[in-house]
């Protein structure tokens, strides 16, 4: 049986969480506990020493947040985030391998959640948390990106000329002329950067459209750094559109 707690200040967020793991993962799942404060939450986890915890990202007191940072030495557990804030959290939650609900909590996404956690059983990663933490906290104008050599690069997104996939590692090329090599694939870069003006022009390239300078008929772009790349056929239509939108000039 899998120790775990619920730290949730809604009391029928709770309830239907709890109703949902009894009846259906009452043999694999064991609810030890529950608080609905950042104080109450902290204790319970220490005198529990669970193996997961759904947590809400707004509590008493505080945030979900404030209980990782107090585990940040010693965590050994796993963390769902519940919370009914819907942004690019959740994009963000797939990129660093963390797991994370929408209220209110659907039945059959806990069980896609639930078994995805079954088959890892990993513990919370505190550079995973700190990464994610820093890219909520800077709301889109920065990125923290994993690194072949196991350690993070934060670059300022304006900065990132273009994304170029090798293999399932990507290379950001930034404005200053330096390449960062990522450990993380195109398409989970694609989703991170959805909402940062950044469109994919062809399979292997995530182009920031701030930094285009020249569009040809041919579907040639020149950028900022006087580097050219190519549309593909299939993405052209959409990619003038959303040139049109941004006001830009089509020679």
């Amino acid at each position: 049986m899998i120790k775990t707690v619920i730290i949730e200040d809604e009391i029928a967020a709770f309830n239907h969480l709890k109703a949902i793991l009894d009846t259906d993962y009452s043999t694999k799942f064991s609810i030890l506990g529950q608080a609905s404060s950042v104080k109450a939450g902290i204790k319970l986890i220490h005198e529990i020493n669970p193996q997961l915890v759904f947590l809400d990202i707004q509590l008493e007191g505080g945030t979900g947040f404030d209980i990782l940072d107090a585990f940040a030495e010693t965590s050994n557990f796993e963390v769902i985030f519940t919370t009914g804030l819907i942004d690019y959290k959740e994009k963000a939650m797939d990129y660093f391998a963390f797991y994370y609900l929408n209220k209110p909590i659907q039945k059959e996404q806990l069980s896609i959640v639930l078994e995805k956690y079954l088959a890892k059983q990993t513990s919370f990663d505190l550079e995973k948390y700190m990464a994610y933490k820093n890219q909520l906290e800077n709301r889109l104008t920065k990125i923290s990106l994993p690194i072949t050599n196991g350690g993070f690069v934060i670059l300022d997104i304006d900065d990132v000329i273009y994304c170029d996939a090798d293999g399932s590692y990507t290379n950001f090329i930034t404005k200053d002329g330096k390449s960062y090599l990522t450990s993380t694939n195109l398409k989970n870069i694609e989703n991170m950067l959805q909402h940062a003006n950044f469109f994919r022009i062809h399979r292997s390239t995530l182009v920031n459209l701030k930094h285009i300078v020249k569009y040809q008929n041919s579907g040639e772009i020149v950028l900022t750094n006087a580097h050219k790349l190519m549309v593909s056929s299939r993405n052209k239509k959409t990619f003038l559109n959303v040139l049109k939108f941004m006001s830009y000039t089509i020679n």
